[in-house]
């Protein structure tokens, strides 16, 4: 709840530029992992691009604009095409996740060209913008560790039970809804504060 209640309105655009960049990331991961594997889906399914508007889930922006951590919009997967079967897409999912965190220290030496290259004003707000992806990039990582349909994780259930696919997909908005009270509630807080003790005072 504290990062509703510090918001600014800068704030608000840093997070929500920042939240739409690693849509990008995070979702071109996915699918360029998951093709590497073998499975074609995420390609087919228009998701093999860094554009961020291929990924972007609208209530995941949103969420991660106000409190720091959301979603990107579900990627479909089909284990029997993963040269590695289904424990290969639970690979990709884990993989993706990790890649992500891993442009953290990427984008801890941009700021550092930044603030060399650019005029200060200009250098302050994409360093403040940056500053958020990494804050935002932990929080959505963590929050998508969790196995729930509509996170990235969740896309190991479809996996599983391929004969129920729709209607795990019918399941995604009401368990994202159910995610997003308990992170309004602050039954879900933002892990970044004690993994990356530098973005405590955001």
């Amino acid at each position: 709840m504290n990062l509703l209640q510090d918001i600014t309105i800068g704030a608000f655009v840093s997070r929500l530029v920042a939240m739409v960049l690693y849509s990008g990331v995070l979702g071109f991961l996915l699918a360029i992992l998951a093709r590497l594997l073998g499975d074609p889906r995420p390609k087919f399914d228009g998701r093999l691009t860094l554009n961020p508007f291929a990924h972007m889930a609208p209530s995941g922006v949103l969420l991660a604009t106000l409190f720091g951590m959301g979603w990107i919009r579900p990627m479909r997967y089909d284990g029997s095409k993963n040269r590695w079967g289904k424990p290969g897409v639970l690979l990709v999912l884990l993989g993706g996740l990790l890649l992500s965190l891993l442009t953290l220290p990427l984008v801890d030496i941009l700021r550092r060209v930044l603030v060399n290259l650019l005029p200060l004003s200009i250098a302050n707000i994409v360093i403040y913008v940056l500053m958020h992806y990494q804050q935002i990039a932990v929080g959505t990582a963590a929050l998508n560790l969790l196995p729930l349909p509509g996170l990235v994780c969740g896309a190991i259930w479809p996996v599983l039970r391929p004969d129920r696919e729709k209607r795990i997909m019918r399941k995604e908005p009401v368990m994202l809804a159910v995610v997003a009270a308990a992170i309004v509630a602050g039954f879900i807080s933002n892990p970044a504060s004690w993994l990356l003790p530098y973005f405590s005072s955001l």
